[in-house]
């Protein structure tokens, strides 16, 4: 199982997209098999209770904090790269105009020489699609019609595609992909309706605060997904992300997800009072001594 961090560039000292680079050297250099970077194109100082992973449905956010775009992180970090895959975690799909969006990914799987994966989701703040200008109703669907279409543009040659919230006809979109068919595209979030868009749509799941407990359930939910649209689950590929605390939840969150067959897990290295490179470094000999454990007993 692999071990992936889930970083935000925030602008801060020692933190900016010039930084970006260096940052996943280290964290290519350290072991880990993949760079998450988030997604939120705007931020607000007070929400609505709607988020789905607190108690009080609170995003544990500050009053004034916000990270750049992720595609010109996972740029910046291509260029110092040359193992390590990338991804968003998770692009907010609905969001973002899907042939605009495309043209970018096209553009970071030629730079990262096909290292790209693409993370989407629909995000959970009605105030961001509202300063958008994007309807919050129906972003399931649309976020649907944005993968088929973005999967056209990939593919074809002259492509062509009509649904309700977008349509087109003989589009030439060059340069294609590194990756063919398309770049991968995984599906966040835990609900029925993201297991089943994983299902029908996604090349991977990716999970997000999943309590250890509830990771084999919710595999097996996906599994019973897949076999209602008749996919094989084992081409599914599966990351659970969540936020690093203490070694011990991370040994017991990294047992769960392994027991539950899980290819990934996705590390946010965020631990108040403490410096996110001493956790990082933390993480990646935790993540070393389960391997070779894991090795030893495989051996005897």
């Amino acid at each position: 199982m692999d071990v992936g961090i889930i970083l935000l560039f925030d602008g801060q000292p020692g933190n900016t997209l010039a930084d970006a680079g260096e940052t996943a050297r280290r964290i290519e250099s350290m072991g880990f098999a993949h760079l998450w970077l988030p997604d939120h194109i705007v931020l607000f100082e007070r929400y609505a209770p709607n988020y789905p992973y607190s108690s009080d449905g609170l995003p544990p956010l500050g009053p004034r904090q916000g990270w750049y775009d992720p595609l010109f992180g996972l740029a910046a970090a291509a260029r110092t790269t040359t193992r390590l895959r990338l991804g968003t975690n998770v692009l907010i799909l609905p969001q973002r105009n899907p042939l605009l969006l495309a043209k970018q990914i096209v553009a970071l799987d030629h730079l990262s020489a096909g290292r790209v994966d693409v993370g989407v989701g629909l995000g959970w703040s009605p105030e961001e699609y509202a300063a958008l200008g994007v309807p919050y109703e129906q972003r399931g669907a649309r976020a649907d019609e944005y993968i088929a279409a973005m999967t056209r543009i990939w593919k074809d040659e002259l492509a062509t595609y009509e649904g309700k919230f977008l349509s087109f006809r003989n589009v030439v979109a060059l340069p294609k992909p590194v990756q063919r068919p398309r770049p991968p595209i995984l599906v966040g979030g835990q609900s029925p309706r993201a297991l089943r868009r994983a299902a029908r749509h996604g090349d991977g799941w990716i999970s997000w605060m999943l309590p250890a407990e509830e990771i084999s359930p919710t595999a097996g939910r996906l599994e019973d997904a897949c076999a209602a649209v008749g996919r094989d689950p084992t081409h599914l590929r599966r990351i659970h992300g969540f936020t690093y605390t203490t070694p011990e939840a991370f040994q017991t969150y990294a047992d769960a997800a392994r027991a539950a067959g899980a290819d990934e897990i996705a590390v946010l290295p965020w631990v108040p009072d403490r410096d996110p490179g001493d956790v990082i470094a933390e993480i990646a000999n935790l993540s070393a001594s389960k391997g070779a454990a894991m090795s030893k007993r495989l051996s005897a």
